[in-house]
C-alpha cells in the first residue's frame, strides 16, 4: 500500500499550543496495524511531553497515547486481527520481544521499547501505527470514550497494584483523587482491597465514596490515621508531607507512587527502617496486565468519568487538564 497522509496537532516548541500538522505514515510492515483513531484521551504524561518537563522532547512531535479506533491496515504477519476491527494502544507501541523483561512477562521493561508518542507520532491524530503485539481487543461492554483513558490511566494504577502483589483484603490508600486516583479506587475495590481516598479537596470525599472508598480523610486527619494502611498509591503531582503518609503505613507498608512530584522527595531512613517500609515506583504493566486490566473493567463496570471535546478543541482541554480542573479524564473524539 501507499503512504498514508496523517492529519493531527503537534506543539512546535516546549510549553507552545498544538497547531495543525501532517505527515506522511509508511505502510505497514509484516508485524505492525495502523489504526484509524476514533478517540484519544489525554493524560498528564501528554503535558509533560508537550512542556518538555523530562527533557526528552523534540518537536515538532503529536502526543497522545491513550488510543481506541479501528485497525485500517495489516501486516502480512498480523495474525490475530483483522480490519475494522476496534482496538486500543497505550504508551508503548513496539517492545523487543527477546530480552529477559519481555520473556518474563515484563516487557514494560524493556530497553528496547518504543513509546507511542516519544520520538514518534502518537494519537492526537487520525491515524497512528504500532506493533501488533503491543495493540489490544477492547471488551464490548467498554464503550470507547471510557476505553481510551483505561489504555493508560487503568494500565498505570492496575499494574502498580498486580506489580506490588498487593493482596485481597490490602489495607490501600489511593493519595490525590483525580484522573488517576479515582481509577485507583475503582481497579482497588474490583480486586477486593479495603479502599481509602486522602484528598485536598473536601467537595471530592463523597465522590470518592461511589468510587469505592470506605474511608475519605483529608491530609489534616493523617495523625488519627498511624499504621492504618497496607499500601498507598500516590497519583497526586504534588509536593505533599511524605513523613505524615509514611506514619500511616503499618509494618512493612509500601508508598508507591505513580503520579511525579515536581520537587525531590525527602524522608527520613529512620523513618523507613522501625517499621521495614518501602518507598516505590512503578512504570505501568506489562501486555498480559494490559489485557488483564481490560478484563477487570468490562466485568466490574469500571468507568473513568470524562468530559469530552472535539480534536479541533484540543487547546482548549489541555488548558483545562493543565489547571486541574478536568473531571477526571479529558478524552478527545472525532
Amino acid at each position: 500500500m501507499s503512504k498514508l497522509s496523517v492529519n493531527g496537532f503537534a506543539p512546535k516548541k516546549a510549553r507552545s499550543s498544538l497547531t495543525k500538522f501532517s505527515y506522511e505514515l509508511p505502510p505497514c510492515k509484516s508485524e505492525e496495524i495502523i489504526i484509524k483513531i476514533t478517540h484519544c484521551g489525554i493524560c498528564y504524561s501528554d503535558i509533560h511531553l508537550i512542556d518538555n518537563d523530562w527533557g526528552i522532547s523534540n518537536y515538532p512531535f503529536i502526543p497522545g497515547h491513550e488510543v481506541i479506533g479501528v485497525i485500517e491496515e495489516i501486516g502480512s504477519d498480523v495474525k490475530k486481527f483483522k480490519t475494522g476491527q476496534r482496538v486500543g494502544l497505550g504508551w508503548f507501541s513496539k517492545v523487543c520481544g527477546k530480552c529477559k523483561y519481555c520473556k518474563s512477562n515484563r516487557d514494560n521493561m524493556c530497553s528496547n521499547s518504543e513509546a507511542t508518542c516519544v520520538g514518534r507520532h502518537g494519537g492526537f491524530a487520525d491515524y497512528v501505527k504500532a506493533d501488533a503485539s503491543l495493540i489490544y481487543q477492547i471488551p464490548k461492554k467498554i464503550k470507547s470514550e471510557h476505553a481510551a483513558p483505561l489504555m493508560c490511566g487503568g494500565w498505570t494504577v492496575h499494574g502498580a497494584y498486580r506489580g506490588y502483589k498487593v493482596k485481597k483484603g490490602s489495607r490501600v490508600a489511593v493519595v490525590g483523587i483525580g484522573g488517576l486516583g479515582h481509577l485507583g479506587l475503582q481497579f482497588g475495590k474490583a480486586m477486593g482491597f479495603e479502599m481509602a481516598a486522602i484528598t485536598s479537596s473536601k467537595n471530592k470525599i463523597s465522590e470518592s465514596r461511589k468510587f469505592g472508598a470506605s474511608k475519605t480523610l483529608t491530609y489534616s486527619e493523617l495523625k488519627d490515621y498511624q499504621k492504618a494502611f497496607d499500601f498507598i498509591l500516590v497519583t497526586a503531582h504534588a509536593n505533599l508531607d511524605w513523613s505524615s503518609l509514611l506514619d500511616t503505613l503499618d509494618v512493612d507498608g509500601n508508598i508507591c507512587f505513580v503520579g511525579i512530584p515536581p520537587g525531590t522527595v525527602n524522608v527520613h531512613i529512620f523513618s523507613l527502617l522501625l517499621k521495614r517500609l518501602s518507598i516505590s515506583a512503578n512504570p505501568g504493566g506489562s501486555r498480559k496486565m494490559m489485557s488483564e486490566m481490560l478484563k477487570i473493567a468490562a466485568d466490574n463496570n469500571i468507568k473513568p468519568k470524562i468530559e469530552k471535546f472535539k480534536f479541533d478543541k484540543i487547546n482548549n482541554a489541555i488548558k483545562k487538564v493543565k489547571s486541574n480542573k478536568i473531571r477526571y479524564r479529558a478524552v478527545l473524539e472525532y
